[in-house]
């Protein structure tokens, strides 16, 4: 009898051990709690979770571990657990000794009253689990089933926040499939379709939570993953494939570039809009062109470069550590200045100026334009009062991206300032350019209709460089448009051209538009756009950017005295 009750036990003892393991399978952590929700057995990743080890837990209600806002939830869980006999799935987050509060974790569990009318809680870490909503916007490349650039980017920006919690370490690789495109072409789509299949395969599995990998090109793969993996070895098993495809046994070669991932503390928007900008640079051939920090000193790491840059732009924007020159624009024929153009500088520490060009586009890209069009529009009004207090009433323009005015919070930010300097509105005018398209044009009539309310000017920039540019002009309010230089070069040049010319001019003036031409370097450039009917002309025959106005308004003067002079 002794024998097989030893033996009976031995079973029982066998069994809970295999569903014991068979839970590990789902959670990290496993609980045993009895009627009054105290821990009675803990077994698993106690200190990852919750900071404490499985023996100091022992007798702790467990709802005590809780942080303060999931204690109501979980208790009334449990409560009904008593009635239903589980506990659905739900995330939760303990307080640890140090008061740093856990990743996300996930909690089920069941009631059994035959065992005691005890507990069985499970806890799962969750800290790769994605939002709902962003799951819904996850979009794949259908033959490897990899994320595409823009779900990428924003599966690695919700990484990359969980990665804070967790300080876990992580990097992002570059894979390049060179000779890879003539391979699909030259094999059968089924055994195409298998081996796209098995690469991405290849690159999910070795990913952060499986699925943090993206096809980004046709031949370009990104994936974000723990510095344990491989990438060797990744490389070899890609190159074995695809020479086993092969119909001639050719093969790829595969190459690699890799960087480490690491999250700056800044808003998920622009963690979001900064890995995006980096896998995009990534991926130029262009050895990864401009980061706002390679112009002001050279870095090894992309990504944190990108994460830098970003946080260095803010920086001098919001402090207005920038510098500000202004260019003339002059009426025809007479070349009196009508108003300045203000325009933005950037200087390395030695002094040396940054390119502007490269400048607003990296600041479009990652969502930051609107920061430095609010500073140049705060630093112009500031200008403006000082030049009229020393009895200068210039004019200046000053430039507003078409992302910009798709912002509301700039748009309001506008507003703000106009009302608190009513008395500089008159001196101003606001240049919208195009280097971004203006998607919403109902939206941006709405807010030119009321910037035009406080008598502020508005001329639409670069017209004629984009397919867009009639829409503006039949959608918006405008007082002038600037015709892209280029384009005037370009139409100049054949008698087609000049009529074409002609006619745009003429439509503006239907229109109540006057119309500049920018980069007017030459007298006889000058006479072309003259007798074309352009009312203002801008460029170096007129004046080149400078900080001090001073010489321009003071010729201003002179020429005003000497028209007021009696004959």
């Amino acid at each position: 009898m002794d024998k097989s009750l030893k033996k009976h036990a031995s079973s029982l003892r066998n069994e809970r051990n295999r569903f014991a393991a068979l839970a590990f399978v789902w959670g990290d952590l496993l609980l045993e709690l009895d009627e009054e929700f105290r821990i009675v057995f803990a077994s698993g990743a106690a200190d990852g979770i919750l900071g404490l080890s499985t023996e100091q837990i022992d007798g702790i209600r467990f709802v005590d571990l809780l942080s303060s806002q999931f204690r109501p939830l979980v208790s009334e869980m449990l409560n009904v657990a008593r009635r239903r006999g589980r506990m659905d799935n739900v995330l939760v987050r303990f307080t640890r000794p140090d008061d740093r509060v856990s990743p996300p974790v996930s909690l089920t569990g069941y009631f059994l009253p035959d065992l005691g009318s005890h507990f069985f809680v499970a806890l799962r870490v969750t800290v790769h689990s994605l939002p709902h909503d962003l799951l819904q916007t996850i979009r794949r490349d259908g033959p490897t089933g990899l994320l595409d650039e823009e779900s990428l980017s924003r599966v690695v920006t919700e990484r990359l926040m969980a990665q804070r919690e967790t300080g876990q370490n992580q990097k992002f690789s570059l894979f390049t499939l060179n000779a890879f495109e003539p391979l699909c072409e030259r094999m059968e789509h089924v055994a195409r379709d298998e081996m796209l299949s098995t690469i991405g395969s290849f690159f999910r599995a070795h990913s952060v939570a499986g699925d943090t990998a993206g096809r980004i090109s046709a031949s370009q793969f990104g994936m974000l993953h723990s510095p344990e993996v491989r990438i060797g070895d990744l490389e070899q098993r890609i190159a074995e494939c695809a020479r086993d495809a092969d119909p001639q046994g050719k093969g790829i070669i595969v190459r690699t570039s890799e960087t480490d991932f690491t999250a700056h503390a800044m808003p998920p928007g622009d963690l979001a809009r900064g890995v995006l900008y980096s896998i995009r640079r990534f991926c130029d051939k262009q050895q990864h062109s401009f980061t706002f920090s390679r112009l002001t000193g050279h870095m090894p790491n992309l990504v944190n470069d990108t994460f830098g840059a970003m946080r260095d732009f803010g920086q001098r924007v919001d402090r207005l550590e920038f510098d500000a020159v202004y260019q003339p624009i002059v009426r025809l024929p007479s070349a009196e200045i009508h108003h300045f153009e203000v325009l933005v500088r950037f200087y390395r520490e030695d002094g040396e100026l940054i390119p502007t060009d490269q400048l607003i586009m990296f600041a479009e890209q990652v969502n930051m334009i609107h920061r430095l069009d609010l500073a140049m529009m705060r630093r112009t009004l500031k200008w403006i009062r000082q030049q009229l207090n020393e009895g200068i009433d210039a004019r200046v323009a000053v430039n507003v991206s078409g992302q910009s005015l798709a912002n509301p919070d700039f748009c309001r930010s506008v507003i703000a300032l106009f009302e608190r300097s009513k008395e500089c509105l008159s001196q101003l005018m606001i240049e919208i350019t195009e280097t971004a398209e203006i998607t919403d044009l109902e939206h941006a009539a709405a807010w030119l209709a009321r910037f035009r309310q406080y008598g502020v000017e508005i001329c639409l920039d670069d017209f004629g460089t984009g397919a867009a540019n009639f829409s503006y002009l039949s959608a918006l309010e405008v007082d002038y448009v600037k015709i892209d230089g280029a384009s005037i070069r370009q139409s100049l040049k054949t008698q087609k051209g000049r009529a074409f010319l002609r006619s745009l001019v003429g439509l503006c003036h239907q229109l109540d538009i006057e119309v500049v031409a920018e980069m007017i370097e030459t007298d006889d450039m000058r006479d072309l756009v003259t007798k074309a009917g352009f009312d203002f002309a801008q460029g170096y025959l007129f004046g080149k950017p400078e900080k001090d106005i001073t010489s321009y308004w003071r010729k201003l003067r002179s020429r005003r005295k000497s028209k007021n002079k009696p004959s």
